[in-house]
């Protein structure tokens, strides 16, 4: 019902997302940023993610596209189920059209042709400046305060890695990536889905970051994963961590920080909420809350889901957001 989704509004023609729009999507990103935005980055973030195509709500002053309103496919993992859900992206108006209402607008429309189609819910990440603006207008709730843990390499103290594990790094994902995701599945919990579709496409076909890729090989099986993105000799990030105990999460860690000693980087990051069975070992390694802190928010279109604004429930990293 996406596509169905037309009406007029504060003298903007309200319309969602048709294939041939990108030209002045992007048009508008470079005016509304002073910025470029490539086709190739929007087709994948928008176009190409397993779960579906583009949603993206536009307002048109004739054939001139004043403001965009997008999200990313992005589902959720509720213990042994996917719910369709929605990443909340790029939000942007012409400056010529600001202040006109038409984010409120935007996000509305999208809203409605969203829980028209069975989707559960839109998070995401706003920065300072939209973050009050999607909770005043737009509905969105307040769910954690997400903050960087940061470990400066020459104060790591990882503990000895358990012999029997073995930590090594494989070019791209395969099908135990995805399985390792059912296996750690727990009641009440909440996290994007990690399934071998949607991690191939975010980090192996992904545009513009290059992903190193840390496996614990146990048979046919993986116990634990850890997925980085480095910056030079500046940092490391820890971008998605996944493992079966403590023992696995420290093997993972010793291995990253390690490497990230033999390349002489200065530090490591990641996130881990509070509640993360994996945040014990990353505390014990050393890592440490800092600078940023990331609003984590939302609006939930399906009551049934009761546990969707308590941290509590929450299983997040970098990875589910679209800045690492």
């Amino acid at each position: 019902r996406q596509g169905e989704t037309h009406f007029v509004t504060k003298g903007y023609d309200i319309r969602a997302w048709q294939p041939g729009d990108e030209a002045a999507i992007l048009d508008l990103f470079q005016a509304s940023f002073g910025r470029s935005l490539t086709p190739d980055f929007w087709k994948w973030r928008f176009n190409d993610h397993p779960a579906g195509g583009p949603l993206v709500m536009l307002a048109w002053d004739g054939d001139r596209l004043a403001a965009h309103y997008g999200a990313s496919q992005a589902p959720l993992w509720a213990t042994d189920t996917v719910l369709p859900a929605a990443l909340s992206m790029t939000t942007m108006t012409h400056p010529d059209d600001r202040g006109r209402g038409l984010v409120e607008a935007l996000g509305g429309a999208l809203y409605e042709s969203l829980r028209a189609d069975g989707y559960v819910a839109a998070w995401g990440f706003p920065n300072a400046m939209i973050n009050a603006t999607r909770r005043r207008k737009l509905g969105w709730v307040p769910v954690d305060d997400v903050a960087m843990l940061s470990l400066k390499t020459a104060d790591a103290r990882v503990q000895p890695a358990d012999p029997a594990l073995k930590v090594g790094t494989v070019a791209a994902i395969d099908a135990r990536f995805g399985a390792l995701q059912a296996q750690l599945a727990r009641p009440g919990t909440l996290e994007g889905l990690r399934d071998t579709a949607v991690l191939h496409w975010r980090v192996d076909a992904n545009p513009v970051n290059d992903y190193t890729r840390y496996v614990i090989a146990e048979g046919d099986r993986i116990g634990g994963y850890a997925i980085t993105k480095s910056f030079g000799d500046l940092a490391t990030d820890i971008v998605d961590l996944r493992a079966v105990d403590d023992a696995h999460v420290t093997a993972l860690l010793g291995a990253v920080m390690q490497q990230a000693r033999a390349a002489s980087v200065g530090q490591v990051n990641c996130w881990c909420l509070r509640m993360d069975p994996a945040r014990i070992a990353t505390e014990r390694a050393g890592f440490a809350a800092t600078a940023p802190v990331t609003y984590f928010a939302g609006r939930c279109f399906d009551p049934a889901i009761r546990h969707f604004p308590d941290a509590r429930s929450w299983r997040l990293t970098m990875l589910d957001s679209d800045l690492y």
